[in-house]
């Protein structure tokens, strides 16, 4: 399946929205006993997100008079998407930010999440032994100009191959690939650690590479704002920064708490959630902090990849702004 032109999908994506706008679920969440100050339309991709959901539950956004609504999208350029469109206030996703911020979408980086780094890993069936077996067959990179796209085409050029090498299936969702290499539709996918841990566990698949090896310093993922919300609610950034961080430092005193939440209320696969989770959660960082170096070194990357134009002047510096931070 061939490759488009990568620099023309966040376009695309736009102009879909404005003509015909965009069908998402929407969940209300928040405590209808509470009068909200300020109500942030939150973009992530899927419904579940263990820091918005647990915060929720506990009220935490409540108390910080923020009415969260979870706009729930497909993928990171959906998201960028519904920022740019008026439909989502903020946000969490991973490149497709540093993109849609290159294309001149209104948005500014404002926080990290507590794990921010490069996560995706390469899943292919068990009897795959290096990455060059796959060569000719079919794999499902997900969709083109996000974050598992760009992890797929670093690891092949690491490894001396072209994205032509390979069948390319989109496959949708993370979950849905899963599901394609399940069902033997596919012989290689990219997912999560958790989804690379649950195709170890029923016995269908393995974790062949994992996409943090070949990108460095590295910062994936980024909480950000539209420009437009930060001029009309500053102090609804700043509260729901403080929820998110309070959130999170909740989680790692009681990391059984949260993990049991998320297996019970978010419907989350309990062994491969608690074993990545585990491991996870103690080194979270909860500072919000972004890293301006591994943020400054993935530009340079996704130019090298072709998503963001060589042309484009964009530095961490300039696309961050941690005023909203709580001290």
């Amino acid at each position: 399946m061939p490759i488009v032109n990568r620099l023309s999908i966040l376009p695309i994506l736009l102009v879909a929205v404005f003509v015909t706008g965009c069908t998402r679920k929407i969940e209300k969440l928040s405590d209808s006993n509470v009068k909200a100050q300020a109500v942030i339309r939150f973009a992530n991709i899927g419904g579940t997100n263990l820091p918005l959901n647990l915060g929720l539950k506990k009220g935490f956004f409540a108390e910080q008079g923020i009415d969260l609504k979870i706009v729930s999208l497909p993928n990171g350029p959906a998201c960028v998407t519904a920022a740019a469109s008026g439909e989502a206030d903020l946000g969490v996703v991973g490149s497709p930010i540093l993109v849609g911020i290159s294309a001149g979408v209104p948005i500014t980086i404002v926080a990290s999440p507590p794990h921010a780094g490069e996560n995706f890993v390469l899943i292919s069936k068990p009897q795959y032994k290096s990455f060059a077996e796959l060569k000719g067959k079919a794999v499902s990179p997900g969709n083109v100009g996000g974050g598992s796209s760009d992890a797929f085409l670093m690891i092949a050029k690491a490894k001396g191959f072209k994205s032509s090498d390979f069948q390319l299936v989109n496959s949708g969702q993370s979950a849905n690939s899963l599901a394609a290499l399940q069902a033997g539709r596919v012989e290689a996918t990219i997912g999560s650690e958790i989804l690379g841990v649950k195709a170890e566990l029923e016995g269908f698949g393995k974790i062949l590479e994992r996409a943090e090896k070949y990108f460095g310093h590295y910062q994936h993922s980024f909480i950000f704002a539209s420009n437009r919300f930060i001029k009309e609610k500053p102090d609804a950034v700043r509260g729901f920064l403080a929820a998110y961080r309070k959130t999170l430092e909740y989680i790692k005193a009681h990391p059984d708490e949260a993990i049991q939440f998320a297996v019970t209320e978010l419907q989350q696969d309990e062994k491969p959630y608690r074993k990545v989770y585990e491991k996870e959660i103690p080194t979270w960082d909860t500072s919000g902090k972004t890293d301006f170096v591994g943020t400054d070194n993935a530009i340079k990357i996704l130019k090298e990849l072709g998503d963001i134009p060589l042309s484009a002047q964009i530095t961490a510096k300039q696309i961050i702004d941690e005023q909203f931070l709580t001290k």
